[in-house]
């Protein structure tokens, strides 16, 4: 009876494991460059098919996380990704933007609707969550705000957006869907955004081992920071955890004992994107860099001629796993009360449960190519990682509130 009650806990684990990763595919961002001109549904078939075929990998990337659902220039009509994943049966991870205030949202909600009546069930069979926001807890913190990392929102804005976007699919045939909202690991730690936490279905985790600069943040010291963040993050929430964001740059500055080569990210995707392939919902950041010429910091996995950077297989990788010792006991832990809710912080290496402060890189300047064309653009967009967890100042992307403007009055 023992035996058969392990088989069917096995069994039961199993399934459960295959749930969790049952989607992998890479961010896309909206636009192709800073300033730069839209995707139309050209470029991201492109993409996608590219995703589904890359050379050496073992995996399939048959999954897209977008960051908004409005085609640039339009006011509400629906991005062009939509269509490109319909027929190349790539499934979707929907976005919005929503640092701009109610009538972005209202665009926004009104884009997916008007997707579910042109489409379909071949529109609404692919979608496997959505996103309300990214990264908007983090630029209204103090830290954010100190960081110039442009508009936010505060917890009790998202929860109204969150509470709009269930109100307006309730009769549609994405009633169901889950609801997340995408942020850095150190907000879901703030006591404060616990709000937030309990309006939604899942949790989105941003982690970039590669801009925590107050620390040791080698190469080498990359997992153990990853997992810490996923780990702090689990326990702070009790939600399910998706990873939404994470990767390590082929060119860019040094951050702090970070550098920015082949080599290491070659290393990050064999320890951590090789651990967590086909484990974990996981949306890689990311397939093609938005300015794959001469961007600051590059991030994408393939160049300018399609070919990847580096061997993309996990046959010979030393992939580093979830600690055991702390995944067996996370789900049960309650969330925190605010810790340094003004402060954006980073696992220490030291003892569980203790933070350091971490720097920012200065921000810089350019327009962001995930956020829709009618919105204000901020610093930390959604199409760059941010600093240290995502936010994304070394991109070079940043708030755009005059185009968003001109927009708004379309």
């Amino acid at each position: 009876m023992l035996r058969k009650s392990a088989v069917f806990a096995a069994l039961a684990a199993a399934s459960v494991a295959n749930a969790q990763g049952e989607y992998l595919g890479f961010n896309y961002g909206a636009s192709k460059a800073n300033f730069g001109p839209v995707k139309v549904y050209e470029d991201f078939k492109e993409e996608f098919l590219i995703a589904q075929n890359l050379t050496g990998t073992e995996y399939k990337f048959t999954s897209a996380r977008l960051y908004t659902m409005i085609q640039g220039p339009s006011k509400d009509d629906p991005i062009s990704a939509i269509k490109a994943a319909i027929d190349t049966n790539t499934t979707l991870l929907l976005g919005m933007w929503c640092s701009a205030g109610q009538d972005i949202v209202t665009n926004e909600i009104n884009a997916v609707l008007k997707a579910i009546n042109l489409y379909g069930s071949r529109f609404t069979n692919l979608v496997v969550g959505l996103s309300v926001g990214s990264e908007d807890l983090y630029r209204s913190s103090e830290m954010g705000i100190q960081n110039e990392s442009g508009i936010g929102a505060q917890p009790a804005e998202l929860v109204k957006y969150i509470g709009q976007v269930r109100r307006a699919l309730a009769g549609t045939p994405l009633k169901s869907v889950p609801i997340g909202h995408v942020d850095t690991w150190t907000v879901w730690v703030n006591g404060s955004n616990s709000a937030v936490v309990d309006a939604l279905d899942w949790i989105g985790f941003d982690a970039y081992p590669y801009f925590q600069n107050t620390m040791s943040n080698t190469i080498d010291q990359a997992p153990q920071l990853f997992w810490e963040a996923y780990e702090n993050t689990i326990k702070a929430t009790g939600k399910e955890v998706w990873i939404t964001e994470t990767g390590w740059p082929v060119q860019g500055k040094n951050m702090n004992l970070a550098k920015a080569n082949s080599k290491d990210a070659k290393q990050y995707w064999d320890q951590i994107g090789c651990a967590i392939f086909g484990k974990y919902k996981t949306w890689w950041y990311m397939l093609r860099d938005a300015d794959p010429v001469a961007p600051e910091t590059e991030f994408g996995i393939v160049g300018a001629d399609l070919k990847p950077y580096y061997d993309l297989s996990c046959k010979n990788a030393k992939p580093v796993a979830r600690p055991l010792s702390t995944s067996t006991a996370a789900s049960s832990t309650a969330r925190p009360s605010s810790t340094g809710a003004s402060s954006r912080t980073i696992g220490s290496n030291s003892a569980p449960g203790t933070f350091a402060v971490e720097t920012t890189a200065p921000t810089s300047t350019g327009a962001p190519a995930g956020a829709p064309a009618g919105a204000a653009q901020t610093t930390g967009s959604n199409n760059t990682p941010s600093s240290a967890f995502s936010i994304r100042v070394t991109v070079g992307l940043v708030a755009a509130n005059a185009i968003a403007i001109a927009f708004l009055l379309l």
